[in-house]
């Protein structure tokens, strides 16, 4: 008998973040992508070409827009609605992200429960069991191949999100998992075929000596035994070939975020006379999805058309009113209206000395007028509580000397460039930052100045705090921060500060009960008329270099961007 060939598909969505409707509520308008989209995709692709399919997501479904909010922390339906969406697209096997556990075990693991196909993670393990907490691999059938799917996590959790969200759950590394589970997925289950479902990106990211962010690069050169590798977390799509350690081409391939793009693999196996797998070839693309429509996106909207409304309505709600805009532009350039309303919330709500903030958005606008809900996820990206830990006067100089030295360069005289820029991976006909704007800290409380013609770790003064009282490099201050910052996130307290990670854990005095875009929910309703307005207590010298280095590079980075839109592939975190 001869050989017969047999084809499976695959398609493969990650970090789709909250968009789950083709509808942007941040900016009241039709969106790009969402899994009515990946639904849309899928089911016609099944209609036009039947066959094997598999539904595959790398993660961090449940945080980002304030429809995942809604669904996590407000919705009153007894599953949890994403995971209904899911079970109805069809989904077979998923990975679980970082965002997905930032939303605490109580979300997280209600969601995995709802599910109707295992969210893997073999490299998260129970603490009490020593076993993985969720389920570490799968297999799936198809055309009579038999497939395994492993899935791990970045192990950088510990160093963004506070303990007691991930709790009785430690973090493997993601290279010396993959070896241990493909050899025993290999031992127990010969498969014919094996996937690493990695929430990972390729490489770069953060590396320290307790982990590494993102590995799919490493783990696909150095372990032998996967066939495919899908990866996501870094929102960078890409397709990419990379040799393992027998010399195999390994096939890594990342659709994005936000599911503008679904990975499609289409696998054409080889079967001897005796059905066995004794080859195969690969083909992939990424499609772009973000405009898909067909009667089969009408129909998951007629399904789910009252959570939408719920969604709507809960966005809509009217807070108070803003007196005048928040411009997130002039928060690269010296004190801004937009960080300074969150510095001072922080410093309200924590009751600490001195408060840290970053931009959380490239160049949103909130407008003057009447502030929704919806606009506050334009002001707030993350799900962040707010701690409060202790540092010397010292460490905050250094923490502040880090902070700015990935955010301006050197000048020389006023022609020179205030801003680090380079151009964009996902654009690199547009400029874009260097480094990541969500670790550009500046802080209130106190009053200082920022030496642009200095070099760095000699740029800050600080003069004194901002109720008059001197400012005391060898005093011990509280500060308010992020979790993420406070748990290591972006490295300003360990290489900025110089403390180690169990130092941090030994001077952190309070954590928030909620998260900090609730807490300015709650003080816009209280306050109900806003006046933003900077503080002016910090700024950049000499002031007139900086003044035209502004104009200039105002025009440079943002003169492409509409006022109201970010960039397409938002900053991981």
């Amino acid at each position: 008998m001869e050989e017969e060939k047999r084809k499976v598909r695959i398609i493969f969505t990650s970090d789709v973040h909250g968009n789950y409707f083709p509808f942007d509520f941040r900016h009241t308008r039709w969106g790009k992508g969402s899994l009515q989209r990946v639904y849309a995709y899928v089911a016609q692709e099944c209609q036009r070409r039947p066959g094997s399919t598999i539904l595959i997501d790398g993660g961090d479904m449940l945080q980002g827009e304030p429809t995942s909010y809604y669904f996590n922390f407000i919705s009153k339906s007894k599953s949890h609605r994403v995971a209904d969406f899911c079970n109805f697209i069809g989904y077979d096997v998923a990975v679980i992200g970082n965002h997905d556990l930032e939303t605490g075990h109580a979300v997280f693991d209600k969601y995995v429960g709802d599910c109707n196909y295992p969210i893997l993670g073999a490299n998260a393990i129970d603490v009490h069991t020593g076993q993985p907490y969720f389920q570490p691999y799968t297999i799936l059938y198809r055309s009579g191949v038999r497939i395994a799917v492993i899935g791990f996590i970045t192990p950088a959790i510990p160093h963004w999100i506070p303990e007691t969200v991930w709790h009785d759950i430690h973090f493997e590394d993601i290279k010396e998992s993959a070896a241990k589970w493909v050899k025993k997925v290999k031992e127990e289950e010969n498969p014919d075929f094996i996937i690493g479902l990695l929430h990972s990106g390729m490489d770069e990211g953060i590396i320290t000596d307790e982990y590494r962010e993102n590995a799919t690069r490493e783990t696909a050169s150095s372990v032998d035994g996967f066939d495919l590798i899908l990866y996501g977390h870094d929102h960078a799509s890409n397709i990419e070939m990379i040799e393992n350690p027998s010399g195999k081409k390994v096939l890594c391939i990342n659709p994005g975020s936000y599911a503008h793009n679904v990975a499609q693999i289409n696998i054409e196996f080889t079967l001897d006379a005796d059905k066995h797998v004794v080859g195969h070839t690969i083909h992939s693309k990424l499609h772009y999805i973000g405009t898909v429509r067909n009667q089969h996106s009408q129909t998951f909207r007629n399904h789910f058309f009252r959570d939408y409304q719920d969604v709507s309505r809960y966005a809509a709600e009217q807070l108070g009113t803003f007196h005048s805009d928040l411009k997130i532009i002039d928060a690269y350039f010296g004190s801004s209206s937009y960080i300074d309303l969150i510095q001072q919330l922080q410093l309200k709500v924590s009751g600490a000395d001195i408060s840290f903030a970053a931009p959380l958005f490239f160049n949103a606008v909130i407008k003057a007028g009447s502030v929704k809900i919806s606009d506050l996820f334009n002001i707030y990206r993350f799900e962040d509580k707010l701690y409060v830990v202790k540092l010397y006067g010292r460490e905050i100089k250094d923490y502040l000397e880090m902070s700015y030295s990935a955010w301006i360069n050197t000048m020389n005289s006023e022609d020179d460039a205030l801003l680090q820029t380079c151009p964009m991976k996902s654009n690199p006909n547009r400029t874009g930052f260097k480094n990541f704007i969500f670790n550009f800290d500046s802080a209130a409380g106190i009053c200082y100045d920022v030496d642009v013609r200095k070099t760095d770790g000699q740029r800050i003064t600080i003069k004194q705090m901002t109720d008059g009282t001197p400012f005391d490099p060898d005093q011990l201050y509280t500060c308010a921060m992020t979790a993420y910052r406070a748990n290591g996130g972006g490295e300003l307290l360990t290489k900025g500060a110089g403390l180690t990670k169990d130092e941090i854990d030994s001077r952190i005095v309070s954590t928030t009960e909620h998260d900090i875009r609730f807490y300015l929910m709650e003080y816009i309703r209280e306050q109900k008329e806003i006046y933003p307005a900077q503080m002016n207590h910090w700024r950049f010298i000499p002031e007139d270099w900086v003044a035209k280095a502004k104009v200039r590079e105002i025009e440079q980075l943002f003169s492409n961007y509409p006022n109201d839109e970010e960039e397409e592939e938002m900053e991981e975190r």
